[in-house]
């Protein structure tokens, strides 16, 4: 039983200056300003190097939600950012741009310190290189909440408004399984479908990198992410052993038998730290064959919602799968909403 429930937010922005959001780098870029701002405005140790200690983290929000890694092999990230689709280098000013924030069960309550962060740092702070010359600004005029699975969108945030409200449109289990019959039923004869790695996918498992989308892997990961998500921020339980075994099992038999994607080499420096940390991953399109794909469509449908892989927070590891007639999980970040409720 997943318990989880996450709220996906799209955010349509006009630049006010140029922005220089760095193709693949878009992400990492949005992550650092927005911790930058919320930091800055409810922590009482906005100066402190290193990770917090969880005494302090219990009790600040900023902290709670970016700090690094407090128990180790844990996930204690409860959102996850989404950069513009298809990736973009730049936006001129007067451009519109859009971005996503995903939250993740409890993470939900922070959803007004997302909101008033994202805006200020679109006024003040800004995204990208040359942000301290008083690049990346942006105005935020549209906030809506997405379903993609039902097809469901609301307007949190219109033009002009003051006001956001409360998002009442979610992805559940409810929705996943829907759609998971609809995909069962249009699978195509040969066993094959297409999964497109939208942001740099970083595949590792014990002590190795994986510079090819491995599908075993890319599963075993992405089982692993829903269920500790599951386990953290929606109180579910752990899933059985023997379950575990035999999902990760049928994922070894998939195969992987094209690919038109390429790695790409990029590294992420963290002020805080006084380090770079690897953030390169694969990108592109990967076809996979298996003889049946029922137990393991419902994890990858999930997955595509959650993201995969390392560096989900800064916008890495988003993925959709593609077969026929089949609807794109990311069409809602990349083209108009038709927001009715």
């Amino acid at each position: 039983m997943i318990n989880l429930q996450l709220t996906h937010l799209r955010f349509d922005c006009t630049a006010v200056s140029p922005i220089k959001l760095g193709s693949h780098y878009a992400g990492s870029n949005l992550r650092n300003a927005l911790s930058n701002v919320m930091r800055r405005a409810v922590c009482d140790e906005t100066r402190r190097r290193g990770d917090p200690s969880p005494e302090h983290t219990a009790v600040c929000p900023a902290c709670w939600l970016f700090s690094s890694t407090l128990d180790p092999g844990n996930i204690v990230r409860a959102y996850a950012l989404v950069p513009p689709i298809p990736a973009r280098h730049e936006v001129k000013q007067g451009e519109q741009f859009t971005f996503g924030l995903t939250l993740f069960g409890d993470g939900f309550r922070f959803l007004p310190y997302f909101v008033l962060a994202i805006t200020e740092m679109g006024l003040t702070e800004g995204v990208g290189a040359g942000r301290r010359d008083g690049d990346g600004r942006f105005h935020v005029e549209r906030i809506t909440a997405v379903d993609p699975l039902r097809g469901d969108a609301q307007i949190l945030l219109a033009p002009d408004d003051n006001l956001v409200k409360i998002p009442t449109v979610h992805v559940d289990e409810m929705a996943v399984s829907h759609i998971t019959q609809w995909h069962q039923n249009n699978l195509a004869a040969n066993g094959r479908f297409a999964i497109n790695f939208l942001t740099p996918m970083r595949l590792e498992a014990k002590g190795q990198l994986f510079k090819m989308p491995d599908f075993a892997v890319l599963f075993r990961r992405t089982l692993y992410r829903i269920d500790e998500l599951n386990r953290q921020f929606a109180d579910g339980e752990r899933r059985d052993a023997a379950q575990i075994a035999h999902l990760n099992a049928l994922a070894e038999k998939v195969r992987l038998v094209e690919t038109n994607g390429r790695w790409r080499e990029l590294w992420s420096h963290s002020g805080r730290k006084g380090r770079k940390t690897p953030l390169g991953g694969f990108v592109g399109t990967a076809v996979y064959h298996a003889d049946d794909w029922s137990d393991l469509l419902p994890w990858l449908i999930w997955g595509q919602a959650v993201q995969s892989g390392k560096s989900t927070a800064k916008g890495n590891g988003v993925f959709e799968l593609r077969g026929g007639d089949w609807p794109l999980y990311w069409d809602w970040m990349r083209s108009e909403l038709n927001s009715e409720r």
